[in-house]
């Protein structure tokens, strides 16, 4: 009996010591090797890019309220803001007759509602540290969102790209040290994204039954980006990037876009109906002359990105026309070698065929089963378009203000990302965009930098695909 017990014991106490022999001996080279890895993995590693965020929102949370308690309250334009808020509480609606300090009121009615509602808060200028607090959980906000962007897009983003989003001495400045109007509009247009990749992810898992609910986000997208130009105009540049993903989003179907747009137009019209709607026509005329002056001339010491041209140059007609023609060729470059390619998007269907039912079936669903809006894919596709259509407006702004950072700065890392370059180029292009826009006042090296930087992600996105393997092996569509 003994015997048996120890025969049948001694296998179990065989494997025991061989598996105690086979574990690593914890050495301080074994922690060297370790450590090496945990902090390469931090940097490069894309899965651990998700779970790097959530601590990575609190630290910045504890960031920004340092930066509170210890810098100064900048004041540039809010007191001015406030000062024109109070004018149309009192009544006045002209808006030739309502300014401020630095000048007067050139935003559309959702900055007069917003900053109206800020007032309130903030009791004008009273305490500012409200309206500070504010700007920080705007901030924090909108980075959360541009995290679940970044991770939605399924495109394997390296830790280090979202780190970079938390590095901009500018950003942080322009959200909780000055309070401009821009970060409500960036805060709008990022959900306006979100909704539009929601989107995508509810087509890609049912195409059939979720059709509805995608078509509903659509509307919603729409509602997001109403609001953000209804705060102000600048976000009329992600207009050409939704107009193509919601013609996908929506089956190619004409008659469905024209309602998006329109339910986004009514939106708008919503939000300014005090001055659109008014029953004096020259409230209308001067706000819509006010809002929405695309002729302004901007001022040249203020430009962060042309300061390497003359003042003659930069305020010549001549150049204004150039730049308006490099954003409608960049456009239509992005839509026919991009946005409408057979092989990668439209899943085999030619531009011919695209153009044909696009007038010849506007009310009827044309799109192929194969097209990318239905892949894996989708919603990379949707935030490459809708960031790549932003930050083309802003490479051929006629002037950027140091404000406009916010305008596309939360796009940016991932654009770069996107460009296929090396990591260190990536970081490298980071660096000379942070300090052409921290070089105050700028000048012609820092403007030559920074225009430079977003010319070569532009052109980087336009050249590199991102989408190798085909949507379809199906033959194209005559």
């Amino acid at each position: 009996m003994e015997n048996n017990t120890e025969n049948k014991s001694s296998p179990v106490t065989d494997v025991d010591v061989k598996a105690k022999k086979e574990l690593p001996k914890l050495t301080p080279l074994s922690l060297a090797k370790d450590a090496c890895y945990v902090v390469k993995s931090l940097i490069v590693n894309p899965d651990f890019s998700g779970r790097i965020m959530f601590p990575l929102l609190i630290a910045e949370s504890i960031g920004l309220e340092a930066i509170i308690l210890n810098v100064p309250y900048t004041e540039i334009d809010f007191s001015t803001y406030m000062q024109q808020i109070s004018l149309i509480e009192k009544g006045e609606l002209h808006y030739e007759k309502i300014s401020g300090d630095t000048g007067p009121i050139v935003y559309p009615g959702g900055y007069v509602w917003i900053y109206s509602w800020l007032k309130t808060f903030t009791g004008g200028m009273e305490h500012i540290r409200v309206g500070q607090e504010i700007f920080r959980f705007l901030y924090l906000l909108t980075t959360l969102i541009t995290f679940i962007c970044y991770l939605m897009t399924n495109t394997k983003v390296k830790p280090y790209i979202i780190y970079l989003l938390l590095l901009s001495k500018r950003l942080h400045s322009i959200y909780v040290l000055r309070l401009f109007n821009d970060c409500f509009t960036t805060f709008f247009s990022t959900c306006a994204i979100l909704s539009l990749i929601v989107a995508t992810r509810l087509k890609t898992r049912n195409p059939n039954a979720a059709s509805k609910m995608s078509f509903v986000m659509c509307l919603l997208s729409s509602d997001f980006l109403a609001l953000a130009i209804s705060v102000k105009m600048n976000a009329l540049l992600y207009i050409p990037g939704f107009l193509v993903i919601s013609y996908y989003l929506c089956n190619e179907n004409l008659l469905k876009v024209l309602f998006v747009c329109l339910f986004g137009l009514f939106i708008f019209i919503g939000m300014n109906a005090t001055f659109l709607l008014n029953s004096d026509p020259d409230v209308r005329k001067q706000f819509i002359s006010g809002a929405f002056n695309f002729s302004r001339q901007f001022l040249y010491k203020w430009t962060v990105n042309w300061k390497f041209l003359s003042e003659e140059v930069f305020s010549s007609r001549q150049f204004q026309n150039i730049l308006l023609a490099c954003h409608v060729g960049l456009l239509l470059a992005f839509l026919f070698y991009k946005w409408l390619d057979p092989k990668t998007v439209t899943g085999g269907k030619s531009k011919s065929k695209m153009l044909k039912d696009g007038i010849l079936k506007p009310f009827q669903d044309t799109i192929s089963r194969n097209n990318i809006i239905f892949s894996g894919r989708s919603t990379a596709f949707v935030f490459d378009v809708m960031a790549i259509s932003n930050l083309i407006g802003v490479l051929c702004s006629r002037s950027l203000h140091y404000q406009f950072l916010s305008w596309y700065f939360f796009s940016l890392p991932y654009l770069l990302f996107r460009t296929g370059l090396p990591d260190i180029i990536i970081l490298a292009l980071f660096i000379i965009h942070e300090l052409s826009w921290d070089t105050y006042p700028s000048t012609p090296l820092s403007s030559g930098a920074l225009v430079t930087v977003l010319v070569l992600v532009v052109l980087g996105n336009l050249f590199h695909n991102q989408y190798k393997r085909k949507v379809s092996n199906e033959k194209k569509q005559q």
